[in-house]
């Protein structure tokens, strides 16, 4: 057998070409492949999320700050209930139960009231004293929040409670401007003469009452998919896939190519064992004259070994009896027998050992006979004492 160096594989473009055409389907599965992981990659595969996550910040407006022009303090208007309680209100069960039949929907939403904030001043007033001042500072700020599994529940639910939040709010500060407009009619009630400075306040105070609205006013939202959903993919991005995966898929088949061990073509074939011992190709099941041929070169081989007997021996697992068939019908009128041989795993020492006027002639299958094989059954049948006339190689 001609040697091969097995460690250095050789590219024949002619044996990608075959590759190609015997195995085009793993480009575009390798492509489809491609883009779905990139897809994969870009978004979680559910087309929606598990429930939305709405949050919005308020400022409340301080609608007793305006006291301050009739020279009121602001202090003096103390809201009934205070604003904290009112959060407690709020969360009672008989005003979720009320703003759910508002609304009608069940969607839950938490409620908070930031902490006011204070600031220390210190002024010296000589002789080494200091008074010190505690001054608010800052806005406190209310905060919403909701999950539900669509964003249309969060915003009905979300502007009904700050609905009945200012609701509360406006409730409670007009509360404290009727009990500051109480004392201040009982002050001018009980003074014997008219004092401008208290009616001026008087005025102020019924005023200030009718301009409570509770209006709180937006400061941020944010809003957050909470569980997987399914994000844009541009079309850059499935071409990119889809160039990839040809790129890679090529690169398959061009791997299969170099690495495939199966005898699949004559020019393997003669790479393989030379010109010499490549006795032709046989075609079954076509109507062509390739049996004709290789029946005109076995009769050629068995002349040159003076041989009457040509015993084909299937490289492989492969069977070989439609072989055997064919060119026994191709060689009818010959001195020649043709016998048909297990494979070589299979054979016993008398199959193996030659008979008289014998010859052997390996048959390699396209779809089953590797090159290991081939390798393993001549070496077999040449120790064995067998004269091996040469290979065919049988194309279905």
């Amino acid at each position: 057998m001609r040697s091969n160096n097995s460690s250095i594989p050789e590219i024949d473009l002619r044996s990608v070409r075959d590759a190609l055409i015997l195995r085009w389907w793993i480009i575009p599965l390798v492509m489809l492949l491609s883009v779905g992981f990139l897809f994969a990659n870009e978004s979680d595969l559910q087309t929606s999320p598990a429930y939305v996550q709405i949050s919005r910040t308020y400022e409340a407006r301080d609608e007793s700050s305006v006291l301050t022009v009739a020279g009121i303090d602001p202090a003096s208007i103390i809201p009934y209930p205070s604003f904290d309680n009112q959060l407690i209100v709020l969360q009672t069960p008989e005003s979720r139960q009320k703003i759910a039949a508002s609304i009608n929907a069940e969607t839950s939403v938490s409620v908070s009231r930031s902490e006011q904030t204070f600031s220390l001043l210190d002024t010296i007033e000589g002789e080494g004293k200091k008074r010190f001042t505690f001054l608010s500072v800052g806005t406190p700020a209310y905060s919403f929040a909701c999950a539900a599994p669509t964003v249309d529940e969060c915003e009905v639910a979300l502007d009904a409670y700050v609905a009945e939040v200012s609701l509360l709010r406006a409730q409670s500060i007009q509360q404290g401007f009727e009990r500051a407009e109480k004392l201040m009619n009982a002050l001018i009630g009980s003074s014997q003469s008219e004092n401008p400075s208290l009616i001026i306040k008087q005025q102020a105070l019924a005023t200030g009452k009718s301009l409570v609205t509770g209006e709180m006013a937006l400061i941020s939202t944010t809003s957050e998919n909470i569980g997987p959903t399914v994000g844009t993919v541009n079309a850059s991005t499935y071409v990119f896939g889809l160039g990839v995966g040809a790129l890679l898929g090529l690169l398959v088949v061009l791997q299969l190519s170099v690495t495939d061990k199966r005898i699949r073509s004559k020019r393997r074939l003669t790479a393989l064992v030379g010109e010499e011992f490549n006795l032709g190709t046989l075609r079954l099941n076509r109507e062509d004259s390739s049996s004709q041929h290789v029946a005109a070169v076995l009769v050629h081989q068995a002349a040159l070994h003076g041989a009457t007997i040509i015993r084909l021996l299937p490289i492989g697992d492969g069977s070989i009896d439609s072989t055997s068939t064919a060119l026994t019908e191709a060689l009818r009128g010959h001195p020649i027998v043709v016998a048909a041989m297990k494979n070589v795993d299979h054979l016993t020492t008398t199959e193996l050992l030659p008979p008289p006027q014998s010859v052997v002639v390996l048959v390699a299958d396209t779809h089953s006979s590797r090159t290991d094989d081939l390798e393993k059954v001549w070496t077999i049948v040449e120790h064995a004492g067998n004269t091996i006339a040469g290979i065919i190689l049988v194309q279905h």
